[in-house]
This record gives structure tokens, sequence and C-alpha cells, in this order.
């Protein structure tokens, strides 16, 4: 599949899939959409995926991977959507996917991450939906996430979070759930 360099939409999710992701779907640099969930996947999320400048929508929820988020995410300018929830995804969040700059919909549920919530995400201004919950995530909520004032739905419960609760999440004027 790494030689289908004009491919722009690869949808295989809902299917019986196995085995690892091959890092050959780097090599697919004209990819807008890559769809790999509610399979059986395994292995890590290939860091030849922050090659893909044109992807726009990353969804690999709903497997069996493990490893860390790679930081090579960050480099997705154009990403909109990254559904990596319901792995075995260990480690903490990449302050990298703070310059993901067009991001609206960033959802890291029910995996194994730890550390804080990298105060970059503050800068994702497009950003409408946050969801972070069931993991190992500790530390404060950070303030900077006030300045996402496009947010809608942020969740952030079933983690080991401490302290207030910033005022700045008072910003979020179109707030559905919290």
């Amino acid at each position: 599949l790494g030689k289908l360099t004009q491919i722009m939409d690869l949808e295989l999710s809902s299917n019986q899939l196995t085995s690892t992701i091959p890092s050959e779907f780097g090599n697919l640099m004209q990819l807008a959409t890559l769809y790999l969930g509610n399979n059986t996947l395994t292995g890590t999320i290939p860091s030849e995926f922050g090659k893909l400048s044109q992807l726009t929508d990353l969804q690999t929820n709903n497997n069996q991977l493990n490893g860390t988020i790679p930081s090579e995410l960050g480099h997705l300018i154009k990403l909109a959507t990254l559904f990596l929830g319901n792995n075995k995804l260990t480690g903490t969040i990449p302050s990298e996917l703070g310059k993901l700059a067009e991001i609206a919909n960033l959802q890291l549920p029910i995996n194994q991450l730890y550390g804080k919530i990298p105060t970059e995400l503050g800068d994702l201004m497009q950003l409408s939906t946050l969801y972070l919950w069931n993991n190992s995530l500790s530390g404060t909520i950070p303030s900077e996430l006030g300045k996402l004032t496009q947010m809608m739905d942020l969740e952030l419960q079933r983690n080991q979070l401490n302290g207030t609760i910033p005022s700045e999440l008072g910003n979020f004027v179109q707030l559905a759930t919290l």
C-alpha cells in the first residue's frame, strides 16, 4: 500500500484487521483521511505519519495499539480530527500536539497516558472537543485551556487531576459538557 502515492482516502475502519500499522503508510503523501479505527491492530503508531502533510483526519481508535503518541504528529498542520482513544497508549501527551493549528476534535480517552496536560493545548484555537478521560493524567488543569473559545465538549473525568478548577474555563461560552 505504501506505493499508492496518489491515494487521498484510506478507509479501513470497522473490520477485523490484525497486525501492526505499516510504516509505509508514511509514504502516502496525498493522504487526507486515514481511518483505521475499530479493528484489532497492535504495535505502535508509526512516527512516519508525521510526514503526511495533507492529512486532515486520523482515526486509530478502538484498537490494541501501544507505545507512545509520536511527537511527529505535531507536524500535521492540516489535521482537524485526531482519534486515538480506546487503545493501550502510554507515556505523556506530546506538547507538539499544541502545533496542530487546525485541530477541532482531539480524542485520547481510555488509554494509559500519564503526566500533565500540556499547556500548549491552549494554543489550539479551533479546538471544540477535547476528550482526555479515563487515563492517568495528573497535576492541575491548565488555565491556558481557557483561551479555547470554540470549546464545546471538554471531558477530563477519571484521571488523577488535582488543584482548583481554573476560572479561565468560564470563557467557554459555547461549552455544553464539562
